[in-house]
């Protein structure tokens, strides 16, 4: 090889090593930003539900308190505790010196209240798998099943224990349809409680995201 094509060889080969690979997209998991300033609180303290037409067979507002505190200490790196409260009717929940008094110096807690609602009811809809071949608008022939509908309502408070003012307040709303229709109101809550549960907790801890980067490579 002649020294001058030599020298073009080796300028193009340090050429090609200065040359950057293609960028790589990468997903990077994010925290994520909660309502509520870090540090706030050390404790949450989960109250019995009020239930404004309480079963005698099944105690609403306990078995959600019951779950909420489960899941709570699963995902909560602080104190998890549960309270219940003897509340003359909501104008006494909705004072602040009845929760400052209630927490009894916990100043580092917040409450976790609020009341509930389960419903369930029988309705009746079209049956779409047996529909009559001559289309679904005859009356004589077309079928109709029943189901029933559970309906879970929550209207819930996050409140502080040092100041007893109401920190966050939201109506969560959840239904589902059973085709059995002697489904019992403890499944039904397990189930549409832990779509609150999913709805709720990014509020109180910050959902994470998952964002995209470009790694550059040499």
């Amino acid at each position: 090889m002649k020294p001058r094509s030599f020298i073009i060889a080796a300028a193009l080969l340090a050429a090609a090593a200065c040359f950057s690979r293609p960028p790589v997209p990468v997903s990077v998991e994010m925290p994520g930003v909660s309502a509520f300033p870090p540090g706030l609180f050390s404790e949450i303290i989960v109250t019995d539900f009020r239930d404004d037409a309480p079963s005698p067979d099944f105690a609403l507002g306990r078995e959600l308190q019951g779950y909420l505190a489960a899941e709570l200490g699963r995902s909560f790196k602080g104190a998890v505790s549960r309270m219940d409260l003897s509340r003359d009717g909501k104008a006494a929940a909705d004072d602040p010196a009845f929760w400052k008094q209630a927490a009894a110096g916990r100043e580092h807690s917040v409450f976790l209240t609020g009341s509930a609602g389960l419903v369930g009811q029988t309705r009746k809809a079209l049956d779409k798998k047996n529909l009559p071949l001559d289309g679904p608008f005859n009356l004589d022939r077309r079928g109709l099943i029943e189901h029933l509908r559970w309906t879970l309502s929550v209207d819930l408070a996050v409140v502080s224990a040092a100041t007893g003012e109401t920190l966050y307040k939201r109506t969560f709303r959840e239904e589902r349809d059973y085709s059995d229709l002697d489904k019992p109101a403890e499944f039904a809550l397990a189930e549409l409680a832990d779509r609150i549960r999913a709805r709720l907790f990014p509020v109180l801890f910050g959902a994470p995201t998952i964002e995209q980067r470009i790694l550059l490579r040499r």
